[in-house]
């Protein structure tokens, strides 16, 4: 471990030296080894220098950030895509930017904060921002012109690297646009107020040249705080939904399995509800999925945490749970605790889902599964009121006001699960007002927009000439 450190400290250090004595063409080197290409059929490949079909070539930033829609635009064969790892932008931005900035990020892929918002009259580092916009437009001008770069896409608001990468690239000709990879932002008034504090005091306004996001609901937050200008954003629907739509539509859901499903999507606090206040909550919650898979082992009970939240949920509450009630979880084979499985497939074997506060919650509810929230005493507190995702809509699921209401619902809904027609209807309704139409083609969709943006710039470019 020691030699392992000792060997990041000398790599920082010598890249360090390259960048100080601005050895772009040999920085450039070092990133075409960084930079993997993306192939139409899932691989990721070493870099190749040719464009052979004479493609459009993109440059995604974080591309670990991203959902499943960079895939479903890379299958679509439209465009060369190259990738490059989010720390692969941050080692660049932490030669500029003093320790202290770095470390309030560390961890958090160098986001923004309201209080390190380079818009903003008192930001501490405009020199350093400055010196790294300087570097940036020399060494993007030389990386970009030997790889034919087209345009650069980055998944995320907050990133700090990826932003700055994105604005000067603009400012050199290549245009930026950021695919948003989070949608929902609307699924609560608490969370409106909330990112509508965040885009209008913490982010500085948008460089790029289009911004692409799920819903017209989400747009409205970004335009209305001045965050970007009403021509230079698009909703357009979610890609990874495109497949799911059609399955969903080709009716391809099992039926007559030997065994059932009860699916259940952990949720976390995050800075959106109190540990104090609601522990005891999220304790009975778990506790009782528990004992329904003890009590019924001919029920295979599935928690599904979302990827990236497992360890914190894990340790903050499921271990914490098990402990204080003296389960040993590996005399309940029929409970599974997966973050790697696929969701959708996931779906179309399942019988009952229950959770609260995720979008899958209406993509379940949008092919006919029995939907159970949690709606427990305990959370209908009008302190989280506002904070609880689409309650506006509990008249479209089962809401479950106790443990004993949770077991008799699960059990009612596995007997029973057609859900009424009208219902279905406004479920549809709801599902493509909050993340994509059920005629999809939305990855069609993000094609011809970053064709029309690229383009767009290159004609700027002719006629500039």
């Amino acid at each position: 471990m020691q030699m392992k450190e000792i060997f990041k400290a000398l790599r920082k250090t010598l890249f360090g030296i390259a960048v100080s004595n601005r050895w772009y063409n040999l920085i450039v080197i070092i990133y075409l080894f960084a930079i993997k290409e993306l192939t139409s059929n899932g691989k990721i490949n070493h870099l190749s220098l040719r464009n052979r079909n004479n493609k459009l070539t993109i440059l995604v930033f974080s591309p670990r950030a991203f959902r499943k829609d960079l895939d479903c635009i890379v299958t679509t064969n439209e465009f060369r895509v190259l990738i490059i790892q989010d720390h692969w932008l941050s080692i660049i931005t932490g030669q500029f930017y003093p320790a202290d900035f770095l470390r309030y990020h560390f961890f958090i892929s160098l986001k923004y904060r309201t209080y390190l918002n380079p818009n903003s009259t008192d930001f501490k580092y405009k020199k350093q921002q400055k010196e790294l916009r300087g570097f940036l437009c020399e060494f993007l001008s030389k990386l970009y012109r030997f790889l034919c770069i087209d345009c650069v896409i980055s998944p995320h608001h907050r990133y700090v690297p990826d932003m700055e990468w994105g604005a000067v690239s603009t400012k050199i000709g290549v245009p930026h646009i950021l695919v948003n990879r989070e949608g929902q932002m609307a699924s609560s008034p608490y969370l409106i107020k909330k990112l509508k504090r965040l885009f209008r005091d913490a982010l500085p306004k948008f460089e790029g040249n289009h911004i692409i996001i799920q819903n017209e609901l989400d747009k409205q937050i970004y335009v209305d705080t001045g965050y970007v200008s009403p021509e230079k954003i698009s909703s357009l629907g979610c890609p990874r939904m495109d497949d799911f739509i059609k399955t969903r539509n080709e009716k391809k859901r099992s039926t007559g399995k030997s065994r059932k499903k009860v699916v259940f999507f952990p949720f976390f606090w995050f800075s959106d509800f109190e540990k104090k206040d609601l522990f005891s909550y999220f304790c009975k919650l778990h506790l009782c999925l528990v004992d329904f898979a003890i009590h019924h082992p001919e029920i295979d009970v599935i928690m599904k945490p979302k990827q990236g939240c497992f360890l914190s949920w894990k340790k903050n509450i499921f271990d914490e749970t098990v402990i204080n009630s003296n389960v040993d979880l590996s005399k309940i084979p029929n409970l599974i605790i997966s973050d790697e499985l696929d969701l959708h497939s996931l779906f179309f074997e399942s019988d009952v889902v229950c959770g609260l506060n995720s979008s899958a919650l209406l993509e379940a509810a949008v092919i006919g599964l029995p939907v159970i929230i949690p709606y427990f005493k305990d959370l209908q507190n009008r302190k989280y009121e506002e904070r609880v995702f689409y309650r506006d809509a509990y008249d479209l699921f089962d809401i479950a006001e106790s443990v004993e209401g949770l077991e008799s619902l699960i059990l009612k809904r596995l007997q029973n699960p057609v859900i009424d027609r009208g219902i279905m209807e406004r479920r549809g309704a709801y599902f493509e007002k909050h993340i994509s139409s059920l005629r999809g083609g939305a990855t069609e969709k993000h094609v011809a927009l970053i064709k029309r943006v690229v383009l767009g710039q290159q004609s700027k470019r002719v006629s500039y000439k």
